[in-house]
This record gives C-alpha cells, sequence and structure tokens, in this order.
C-alpha cells in the first residue's frame, strides 16, 4: 500500500492489478478501446455543465481524452446504446432530475458488457445513506466533491493499467482463454473472487474495500464485521468442474444472504469457501445463532454435486469486529482478522488468536 501524504493508505498498482487481473475482474470488452490499442473510453454524466466541463480539462489533462459526457441519465443510456465501441469506465454523478446516478449505476449492471466496468460516483452527496445506496446498486468506488484533482487521475490510471495488462496478457496467450465451465477447477479458479452482484448484500471484494473506506470518513458507528468459511471447500471441489465449483459458491452465498435478512449488510467472496461480511447497522453480532440459521439454511437449500452426492460443507462464522478506521492498512487488517477469527473457530471454538495463515495472507493478496 502506499501513503498519499495524508494518512489515507491505498492499494499499490501492483497490488490492485494483482487483484482484477488474477481474479478476474473488470475484464475489457474484446471491442474495446483499449484491446484496440486506443486510449480508455469514459463516459462522465452530470446535470451540471461547469462541472463536466472541468472533468474534461481534468481528464484531458491527465491522458484521457476519449471522453464523451452526458447531463442525463436518459441521454447516458442512449449513448451507451448508440456506441459501437463499449464504454471502459463510467464516472457518474448522483443528485440529477428523472433518474439518479444511482439508478443509472443499476441499470448499466444490468447490461451483460457493462456487469464488471468501473463505475465511480463522484457527487456532493456524503451521507452515509447514499453511500450505501450507490454501492448496492453497483458502484465501483465514491468520490465526494470537490473533488480533489490527483485522487481522479490516481483512480482512472489504476483503472487503465489493469485494463491494459489484460489485453498484454491475451496478446501473449491468444490462446488461453478462461476456464470453460466444463474444465476441471485449477488451484487459480479455487482462489479466484468472484463477482456475486446478483445476490441480495453481495458486492464485488474491491467494491467492499472502498464502501469501507468511504464510511471510513462519515460514521463507522454500529459497524461489524465478520468472516465465514466453508471448511474443505477447496479439498471437496478439487475434482470438480468450474461451474460446479462456482454453483456452490454461489449457492453458499444465497445462504449468507438469506441467514441475514433483514439485517443491512455487505458481504463478498474472499476466494475458495470464504466470505466477508459488513453489518452496517449492528450493536451486537452472534456468530452462534447465525451458525445456526446458516446451517439451518443450507441443508432447507438440499445441495448437491452434480453427480448427485449431497454436499455435506458446514459454514462456520468468526467472532465480530467493531469498525474503526481511518486508512485501508486498517481495513485489510481487519478483514484478515476477520477471516482468521473464522478459520480459527472451524478448527477449534475455542482456539485463541494466533498469526494468520499462509491461505489467508495469500487470498488476499499479502502472502
Amino acid at each position: 500500500m502506499v501513503a498519499d501524504g495524508t494518512g489515507d493508505y491505498r492499494l499499490s498498482s501492483a497490488q490492485f492489478i494483482n487483484h482484477f487481473v488474477w481474479n478476474g475482474d473488470h475484464v475489457p470488452n474484446p471491442t474495446s478501446c483499449l484491446v484496440q490499442g486506443d486510449k480508455m473510453k469514459i463516459l462522465a454524466v452530470d446535470d451540471d455543465v461547469i462541472i463536466l466541463e472541468l472533468l474534461t480539462e481534468v481528464l484531458r489533462a491527465a491522458g484521457f481524452p476519449n471522453l464523451v459526457v452526458c447531463t442525463s441519465a436518459a441521454a447516458a443510456l442512449e449513448e451507451v446504446e448508440r456506441t459501437d465501441t463499449p464504454f471502459d469506465c463510467f464516472l457518474l454523478d448522483i443528485q440529477m432530475p428523472e433518474m439518479d446516478g444511482i439508478e443509472l449505476t443499476a441499470r448499466l449492471r444490468r447490461m451483460h458488457e457493462y456487469r464488471n466496468t468501473a463505475i465511480l460516483m463522484i457527487t456532493a452527496m456524503s451521507d452515509r445513506t447514499y453511500i450505501d445506496r450507490a454501492f448496492a446498486a453497483g458502484a465501483s468506488d465514491y468520490i465526494t466533491k470537490p473533488f480533489d484533482v490527483l485522487e481522479i487521475h490516481s483512480r482512472l490510471r489504476l483503472i487503465q493499467s489493469l485494463l491494459a495488462e489484460h489485453v498484454r496478457l491475451d496478446e501473449r496467450n491468444p490462446t488461453a482463454q478462461q476456464n470453460a465451465p466444463a474444465s476441471l477447477v485449477t488451484s487459480a479458479d479455487l482462489e479466484k473472487r468472484l463477482a456475486l452482484q446478483d445476490i441480495d448484500g453481495f458486492i464485488d471484494y474491491l467494491a467492499l474495500e472502498n464502501y469501507l473506506m468511504q464510511v471510513s470518513r462519515v460514521s463507522l458507528f454500529g459497524m461489524i464485521a465478520f468472516g465465514i468459511v466453508v471448511p474443505d471447500m477447496a479439498r471437496s471441489f478439487r475434482a470438480s468442474s468450474v461451474f460446479e465449483f462456482e454453483a456452490a459458491v454461489s449457492d453458499f452465498a444465497e445462504a449468507i444472504s438469506e441467514s441475514l435478512k433483514p439485517t443491512s449488510f455487505f458481504a463478498s467472496h474472499a476466494g475458495e469457501g470464504a466470505f466477508i461480511c459488513v453489518l452496517t447497522n449492528a450493536q451486537t453480532f452472534s456468530p452462534k445463532m447465525l451458525e445456526e440459521q446458516l446451517c439451518k439454511t443450507v441443508r432447507d437449500m438440499d445441495l448437491h454435486f452434480c453427480d448427485g452426492r449431497p454436499i455435506s460443507l458446514t459454514p462456520v462464522a468468526g467472532e465480530g469486529i467493531s469498525l474503526h478506521l481511518k486508512s485501508s492498512r486498517a481495513i485489510s487488517k481487519v478483514l484478515v482478522r476477520a477471516l482468521q477469527s473464522a478459520e480459527e473457530r472451524a478448527r477449534d471454538p475455542g482456539a485463541q488468536h494466533h498469526t494468520p495463515s499462509g491461505k489467508i495472507m495469500r487470498l488476499f493478496g499479502l502472502g
């Protein structure tokens, strides 16, 4: 991680690219500008023409001249439908007439070609309610106005770097495609963080980190983080297909989502059978009570392997950690601790604090 001079730590370029490139998020569209060798194509939407003029100058100065601007969500959707070359990134305001930026985000996420495209909210709305709604709709990150020019530059450069890295990998290995659903899982498949945005409460893993970083500037009161692990998930699916493993991960995520409702929460898959959850408005948390509900939900789902064998895996929840964060370094440490607690409880319900396992460190890109 790197400090920005204010004590705020963010992922270094190498860590950011490692997260996205090797976990399969934000893969460029085959017909995108980057794939064709041009600059990243960006769509900015704001009903304030002065902001759009400022963004145009800021992005041009930063080396991002391929910018399309719209003054409304409706105009943006028309532009998205009309373009022959997909956009690589969106910069959206929230407060706009008729359709706000949050609804626009949700609509973009429902389009297959933009399910994993970076969406940055650039808005004056700093209230936690707006932050929660934006990330729940599918926002990747959140920047408040008046925005820091260097901050926008750094975010866009990181996004362009990871997309360009995907292009370089494809050019270097033109025949190496993402594993087909029927192929056997590899270690990379098992450790990949799956995007499960179609499941209530689940968001992209890095988006969860960005969410925590943003709300830490507002209020973390009532927020509790904890990990959930499905022991032996990797070993149980070592001889399975990619489809079978990813379907099982989705099933367990569905069970987690159903077990946490109606509590307000965000959750993300952290690789293998590991999940990170954040309760956004809670005073207490009982891992035992959650486990009981979660195990009941899993039993009711009656999960099976494709060959008919029952999936007899029992999720384990770790202890809750109240959030008091001031930097992304602290966020990473808390998430490591949360998963570590779940892993220890899976091994031994009475286990005490130990050094994070090598597996957890690898999942977080720290090992």
